[in-house]
């Protein structure tokens, strides 16, 4: 399979990057700075580009079979934190960026990682703690909110994952997934669970149409 994977130098996007060629797929990593590529690969193919910048996007979407989006505007390592994007609304338009590419590159299959308090999962938390995680992070889930509408409005066959708080832990095998499942502040799930979750999901029909919580 030919997979584009967006936010591909961010924790979780790494993960999939490598993860994705270990089960053998063909991989464009999408990345403002080519520089953060850590890895070579014969099946891995680097492409420079913003997401806020449409333009950018199209070298991209050819001949790709399905897309990966663990974009965020939250860096996920220490080492990145000068790299925030304070008030840029990464997700929501950067993701219908991706969808509009996708749209005239006649691409489908797009899974995207969300998070939980996000869309119905605010109903499911325990003890309130949706509430505390909007408060907190509430220009982040409000650019998740809008980044979820705009997936649902589309005509893509998706999947949305929303894990609870991610941890850099080796994968669990504890993994569990749906769309209703209970989950409160102390809720973690590796990183390295939600990478190889997506990639499953692109090859699960089931799935698609789906918004489901991940924790382990």
């Amino acid at each position: 399979m030919n997979v584009l994977i967006f936010g591909a130098t961010g924790a979780t996007g790494r993960l999939l990057v490598d993860q994705a060629l270990e089960r053998g797929h063909r991989v464009t990593a999408f990345v403002r700075d080519t520089g953060r590529v850590w890895r070579t690969h014969a099946s891995l193919r680097v492409v420079s580009g913003d997401v806020m910048r449409p333009e950018t996007l199209d070298p991209a979407l050819r001949d790709q079979t399905a897309v990966l989006c663990a974009l965020g505007t939250e860096p996920d390592l220490k080492a990145d934190l000068g790299r925030k994007q304070r008030g840029v609304p990464v997700c929501s338009v950067g993701t219908a960026n991706i969808l509009a590419a996708m749209a005239r590159h006649s691409v489908s299959r797009i899974v995207i990682e969300s998070s939980v308090s996000v869309g119905e999962s605010r109903h499911t938390g325990r003890l309130g703690a949706a509430l505390v995680l909007r408060m907190l992070l509430a220009a982040v889930m409000a650019d998740k909110e809008r980044q979820e509408a705009s997936v649902r409005a589309s005509a893509a066959a998706w999947t949305i994952v929303r894990p609870v708080r991610l941890s850099n832990d080796v994968r669990s095998g504890t993994l569990k997934s749906g769309a209703d499942l209970r989950w409160g502040l102390g809720s973690r799930v590796p990183r390295a669970d939600v990478a190889a979750f997506m990639l499953e999901a692109l090859e699960t029909p089931a799935t698609i149409g789906r918004a489901l919580t991940l924790l382990a």
